[in-house]
């Protein structure tokens, strides 16, 4: 199967090298990202995000929510994606048009759907998280004892460098 990884940051780089070691096909897609780095992660880069769901048995979306990724994936992209196309969004709400995705799910376009972030939190009982076809969790990612560990580190490193360097 063929994996779209949409953000090839920490997270998104830490999805590719799960999915090659599960076997996978990964292509990826992020604008802000050199030729290179898709190069050192083994996957190929692919310049659109409707080519790279084109492609796709999986997409995964890791990006943040921003004025230029604030429904990215929409009806128009998700009218570009390989039929039967399984989305998996645990990156923020917004990113992917909820009533775009569920509109495709009912149509057949997209296979199914697994969630943890919505425009809405909570999301409540939306027929988007009611749908049959949609896997829903919490967005507890960063609740971890890892999660706040790391947090911890990085942030006592960065207090260290604004004491040394001024940044």
């Amino acid at each position: 199967k063929t994996l779209a990884v949409v953000g090839l940051g920490k997270i998104g780089r830490y999805v590719v090298r799960m999915s090659l070691g599960l076997g996978m096909k990964v292509i990826g897609h992020d604008p802000f990202v050199a030729p290179g780095v898709a190069e050192e992660l083994g996957i190929e880069l692919v310049g659109s995000l409707d080519a790279a769901l084109a492609r796709a048995d999986f997409a995964t979306v890791h990006v943040p929510l921003s004025k230029e990724t604030r429904g990215m994936i929409g009806r128009d992209v998700l009218a570009q994606a390989k039929p039967g196309l399984r989305l998996v969004n645990c990156a923020r709400g917004g990113v992917v048009d909820e009533a775009a995705l569920l509109e495709a799910i009912e149509k057949g376009f997209v296979a199914g759907a697994a969630v943890d972030v919505f425009e809405k939190e909570p999301p409540g009982l939306t027929p988007l998280v009611e749908h049959p076809k949609v896997i829903v969790t919490p967005h507890l990612g960063a609740s971890t004892r890892e999660a706040q560990e790391n947090v911890a580190i990085a942030a006592a490193a960065q207090i260290v460098d604004y004491f040394r360097t001024g940044k």
